[in-house]
């Protein structure tokens, strides 16, 4: 070994801020269950024993990286408010901070239940200002003939236009980026009042029967059970307890805990596929088949949240060659998505059509788990209408021709 790699590494100016970054990465990536503090140690490039002089145990590291990223667009909202600007500066300025904190949206809707309660009620409590915020910078006096609902659910989808880029990787390089997301937002936030367009309403009323068959009755329970508590933090017992199947009765159904959650996200895909199916069959132009996709991807999200919601927060822990094949399958629904729009926008750039496809699911997912917003009576309108707006194309799937 020579000299030179022997060396030991400069130590950082800020030791703790180091830390933190690294965690953050392991987390976003991993998850935090399975990432131990001495993985964080080591990719920090000290031992556990300097690691626990900076932070106590590893939910302390999640509430400082959750807290830190978050005062970041925190302090840029309350800059936006003392000193007013235009709403393109103000869009500019909204989403490069949360570029600059592009792990926060994936770090809180996954792992946010693994802060302590006061962490967890302090990042909620901010969350919701920062959405109250946005809907005051960005649409108060521009919109104020939408109501104060819709004001509220169109804050929620810009936060998301804004804020949803760590939950993918776009091919654009961070300046266009930034400039796509915002004139995604600003479309959104010009975009016409549900009731100016043919069509708008809520979702259907529905009636809550459960089912007989003990597996479908195990895969809703499971749904449930995981979405609230993690994947990690479930045991297969508790799932059949819910609906009243323990000990060998539950295994004529399913083996494993895994095999459980499995079923579930594989049922998720099932329901997006056959939504798929139905937008391209239906006797519409083609530069309107991305309007009836969105439509269906809405309603099922609407329909089936806990499956969407264990998707999205627990795929992390599905068997290798599930997560690999089911991850393909989303890349051919992304790819679907990117093809309609690039029929209904042909001059739209491939780079810049992913990545508004991205946007416009991630629109979806996220606002669809929002539960207040789900009550409102234009839910399914307003979010069809939003993501295709984000899109750059009117309600009814027709090309705009207003370009970015």
């Amino acid at each position: 070994m020579t000299a030179s790699s022997a060396a030991p590494r400069p130590r950082p100016r800020n030791r703790r801020a180091e830390i933190a970054r690294n965690a953050a990465e392991l987390f976003s990536v991993r998850g935090f269950h399975a990432v131990r503090m001495d993985d964080i140690a080591d990719a920090s490039g000290i031992t556990a024993r300097a690691l626990y002089r900076h932070y106590a145990n590893k939910q302390a590291l999640l509430s400082h990286v959750v807290l830190e990223d978050q005062q970041h667009v925190v302090d840029t909202i309350t800059e936006l408010v003392a000193q007013p600007r235009d709403l393109d500066s103000t869009l500019a300025a909204l989403t490069e901070a949360a570029l600059d904190s592009r792990r926060l949206s994936l770090l809180w809707q996954r792992e946010a239940r693994h802060l302590d309660g006061e962490d967890f009620l302090l990042v909620r409590t901010r969350t919701q200002w920062i959405a109250e915020r946005f809907g005051e910078l960005l649409l108060g006096h521009r919109r104020r003939e939408l109501g104060d609902e819709v004001t509220d659910l169109r804050s929620w989808v810009i936060v998301s236009v804004i804020s949803g880029a760590g939950f993918y990787d776009s091919p654009l390089p961070h300046p266009r980026l930034a400039q796509e997301l915002a004139a995604a937002s600003r479309r959104v936030i010009l975009a016409p009042e549900v009731s100016q367009v043919s069509g708008a309403g809520g979702p259907a009323r529905v009636a809550d029967r459960a089912p007989l068959a003990r597996r479908e009755q195990l895969v809703a329970a499971a749904a449930q059970e995981f979405r609230v508590k993690g994947f990690a933090s479930v045991g297969i017992d508790d799932i059949g307890g819910r609906v009243g199947v323990v000990g060998p009765a539950l295994y004529r159904y399913f083996d494993t805990k895994a095999d459980i959650l499995v079923a579930a996200v594989s049922r998720w895909h099932e329901w997006l596929a056959l939504e798929a199916a139905r937008a391209l069959r239906a006797p519409v132009p083609d530069e309107a088949v991305l309007g009836l996709l969105v439509e269906g991807y809405v309603r099922t999200a609407l329909d089936a949240t806990d499956l969407l919601a264990v998707w999205l927060t627990e795929r992390l822990y599905l068997p290798d060659a599930v997560r690999e094949r089911l991850d393909r399958v989303q890349a051919d629904s992304l790819a679907e998505w990117q093809h309609w729009l690039s029929v209904a926008r042909p001059d739209l750039p491939d780079a810049d059509a992913a990545t508004l496809v991205k946007t416009a699911k991630t629109i979806i997912d996220d606002c669809a788990r929002i539960p207040h917003l789900r009550r409102l009576p234009t839910v399914t309108a307003e979010l069809s209408g939003s993501a295709l707006a984000a899109l750059g194309l009117p309600r009814a799937g027709r090309p705009s021709g207003s370009g970015r």
